[in-house]
């Protein structure tokens, strides 16, 4: 049996934990700046927190905003440019739950302390290799960065190349007292002395730059190790393999940044490496046994061999592609058993679309949240329910009220999601919903039937965000369900025209015509 990773045990609590690494990192960095005046950095803190938990996105541009007021009244350069960069950086830092996010952040923030070594390795574990690289790369070099414009030789492990005296200080002085900061009398003083030449100067004037380029790539290529030793969910040693990677990371990093320091001159100096490596590695072990002891897979079984179908987009032709892969499997039926069921089957908008303007990777990972989100909703009212092979879903239930009811909650759970979510693509589906023979797999779920066809024809008359039924479905179900009529209609393959019924499932929705007209 192969299997399908599904949302993560006690998954709950890491909207929470999310939260308190947003809160902790912004009244971090505000605090070592020390300008808002009273409970304010503590106001912001906890507004970037609380945004965190419902909307990743939101909570990274709080941050950077809250962050940005005191970067002005040092250097009124440097904070436009990271305003822009910020903003530009919102989405991709915002995604996945904002994991990019929390790697670079906690990565700067436990730099001094040595531990930068474990969020990297950590990073690439959960992110996988190619994102957590990602993320380690853009972290080292905003420590590199921030620790040159502060003056500073080195931050934690971390060589930074600067050099600041009395005669030639930093760009970024903190503290920087500020009379009555909120009232930003000090702006016009940030603009008096703006000098573009003097930070660019100081990037320029980098000491050890062959140091500054390696570390880069060096922390890339530890979270790239932590992530390609990673084994897949349903492995029986994941966990093991967890902490072998973690922690081989870990001691590479380790190992290789002290020979490094040795060849090239590193300031942090062996001390601070040997310091670093032995508070990372416990720390990064402990974190992994967290990850996959308290907040392991929940896996959902799906049955191998089956024919992929095809994505069903908005033209007929899918439908029609789904169809002869489902009649190509017929001489399945003598080990199956056929039963009469209510059948619902859903497809994503605009798939195609999204792929090409998004990606495989990035439209793979939508499709992989929004069966997370749906799939226990089916299991939540009485259904069997799985994944087509692309974009879509299908399920069984033994009574119209609960597939209609599991219809109006799942276009209820996306809505909210997507509002949820501004800095992120929509996601939306449309449902169809039929009775009628069916033959169920062994685990409940369609696999063949009129039951399945006339969903895929009924779905078919549906654009996102709407779900259609039939009329004996709708009738069945009973009245505490909006309904709206459009009709009957005359669908391909089905003998005889059908009354189709849309499922309105927000007391403000308007029922939207069907793409083709009923027959008279």
């Amino acid at each position: 049996m192969a299997r399908r990773i599904a949302p993560r045990r006690n998954g709950a609590f890491l909207g929470w934990i999310r939260a308190a690494v947003f809160f902790a990192v912004t009244i971090g960095a505000l605090n070592s700046m020390d300008f808002y005046p009273g409970g304010v950095d503590w106001l912001l803190a906890l507004l970037a927190g609380v945004l965190g938990i419902f909307s990743p996105g939101l909570g990274v541009l709080a941050f950077v905003v809250a962050a940005a007021v005191p970067l002005a009244a040092s250097d009124l350069v440097v904070a436009g440019v990271f305003l822009v960069v910020g903003f530009a950086a919102v989405q991709y830092l915002g995604q996945s739950d904002a994991r990019a996010f929390v790697v670079v952040a906690l990565a700067y923030a436990l730099s001094r302390s040595g531990m930068a070594w474990a969020v990297i390795a950590l990073g690439g574990y959960i992110m996988g290799a190619g994102e957590g690289a990602i993320a380690a790369l853009i972290a080292c070099l905003v420590i590199e960065v921030a620790g040159l414009l502060m003056g500073r030789e080195a931050v934690g492990v971390l060589a930074t190349g600067g050099h600041a005296t009395a005669a030639d200080p930093a760009v970024l002085v903190f503290p920087h007292p500020v009379p009555e900061p909120l009232k930003f009398a000090w702006f016009a003083d940030a603009i008096r002395n703006v000098d573009p030449g003097k930070a660019l100067g100081t990037l320029g004037s980098a000491g050890n730059v062959p140091l500054l380029v390696v570390q880069p790539l060096l922390w890339a290529g530890g979270a790239a190790l932590a992530g390609a030793m990673k084994r897949r969910d349903d492995h029986p040693r994941r966990a093991l393999f967890g902490l072998l990677a973690v922690g081989g990371a870990v001691l590479v990093l380790g190992a290789v940044s002290t020979a490094l320091a040795a060849a090239l001159g590193s300031p942090a100096g062996l001390g601070a490496m040997v310091v670093g490596a032995a508070f990372s590695l416990p720390v990064a072990l402990l974190c992994v046994a967290v990850w996959e002891w308290v907040f392991p897979p929940v896996p959902i079984t799906v049955p191998e061999g089956r024919p992929r179908t095809a994505t069903m987009g908005a033209e007929d032709a899918d439908v029609d592609e789904l169809l002869r892969l489902i009649e190509s499997a017929e001489e399945e039926l003598t080990t199956k058993h056929t039963t009469q069921a209510v059948v619902m089957i859903t497809d994503m908008k605009s798939f195609s679309k999204m792929t090409e303007e998004e990606g495989s990777f990035v439209t793979a990972k939508l499709i992989q949240k929004h069966r997370d989100l749906l799939l226990p909703i089916v299991t939540e009212h009485g259904g069997r329910g799985k994944s087509t092979g692309g974009d879509g879903l299908v399920a069984a239930f033994q009574t119209p009220g609960q597939a209609v009811a599991a219809a109006v909650r799942m276009q209820r759970a996306l809505a909210d999601y997507n509002s949820s979510r501004t800095t992120e693509r929509d996601m939306t589906i449309r449902i169809g919903i039929a009775a009628g023979e069916v033959v169920l797999d062994k685990g409940g779920r369609p696999f063949i039937g009129a039951a399945l066809n006339l969903a895929a024809r009924v779905m078919n008359l549906a654009d996102g965000g709407q779900a259609m039924t039939t009329r004996p479905v709708a009738d069945a179900a009973g009245g505490e369900f909006r309904l709206f009529s459009h009709g009957r209609f005359e669908l391909k393959n089905i003998a005889e025209p059908i009354e189709v019924i849309e499922i309105l499932y927000d007391e403000a929705q308007e029922p939207k015509p069907p793409p083709m007209d009923p027959v008279t």
